[in-house]
């Protein structure tokens, strides 16, 4: 892991950002620590165990719960379905949301799709509890959703419908760089050579970077580099330069396409 990551000094620069190089350490150390209480389990573990009792207390979070920032569940977000559209996301296909959190995305997909064609999948069944509680029963009588914990089991079972797109929105960069590579193999299995992935995270031009306790900017190359042997093409789709507070560098924030070489999506471009 350690290969992977670019140490960098603190600064003044500005940005949306309020982690700090001495703040990151002390995270790394708490995550050390709970590691060593628990050498069997995996960093994604850990992330699942600390956004708990977050959402347990309803506190205000930029994705998860029904407590969101921007507004309401089942309101914030419907800008995102018509991005997916605009990528060619058609009522008849199967689409699949890959760490779909509490379905804020998700209840607005599903609405979009006939009944029993959206998958959504992340590390944590309370998670996906907290989805269901909070698209309710009428939503979820009416589109039947395919609603699972990450396995390579459920992996297969998405697969096998045939995604036509999948999309994983603020999941990139909650990715410990030790999980990279599943992540990464995990979509390109469920899209397949007919599917495409849209990704919407932050990233580095080089190498990685963390910027936080939870918060990882992969290197575009390294990222490239995973998913080539797969037959794995990455692309920019849109991008802007995002200012860390606290380190004196840049990052990108935007969104990222990800399909087989073989799959018809293969040669999109900005």
């Amino acid at each position: 892991m350690r290969k992977l990551l670019r140490s960098i000094g603190s600064g003044d620069g500005r940005g949306m950002d309020k982690h700090t190089p001495q703040r990151v350490e002390r995270d790394n150390a708490k995550f050390e620590e709970w590691q060593k209480q628990n050498p069997t389990k995996h960093f994604k573990d850990y992330f699942a165990e600390t956004v708990k009792p977050m959402i347990d207390r309803g506190k205000v979070h930029a994705s998860l719960g029904g407590n969101l920032i921007e507004g309401n569940h089942g309101e914030v977000g419907q800008g995102f379905l018509k991005l997916l559209i605009a990528r060619g996301l058609k009522p008849e296909d199967v689409c699949a949301d890959y760490g779909c959190g509490t379905l804020r995305l998700g209840v607005h997909v599903m609405k979009y799709l006939r009944a029993g064609a959206y998958w959504g999948m992340d590390v944590a069944e309370f998670l996906l509890q907290e989805g269901r509680a909070l698209a309710g029963e009428d939503l979820l009588s009416e589109k039947r959703p395919n609603l699972r914990v990450i396995s390579a089991a459920a992996v297969a079972e998405a697969a096998a419908c045939k995604p036509a797109m999948l999309f994983s929105a603020k999941v990139l960069l909650h990715v410990h760089p030790d999980e990279l590579a599943e992540y990464l193999h995990n979509i390109m299995t469920i899209i397949g050579t007919q599917g495409q992935a849209i990704i919407l995270s932050k990233w580095s031009d080089d190498e990685t970077l963390q910027y936080g306790g939870k918060g990882w900017a992969h290197g575009l190359p390294v990222m490239q580099n995973m998913v080539e042997p797969w037959g794995g093409q990455i692309v920019v789709l849109k991008e802007e330069a995002y200012r860390l507070e606290g380190f004196d560098t840049s990052v990108k924030h935007g969104t990222l396409h990800l399909a087989h070489r073989a799959s018809p999506f293969a040669e999109v471009r900005h």
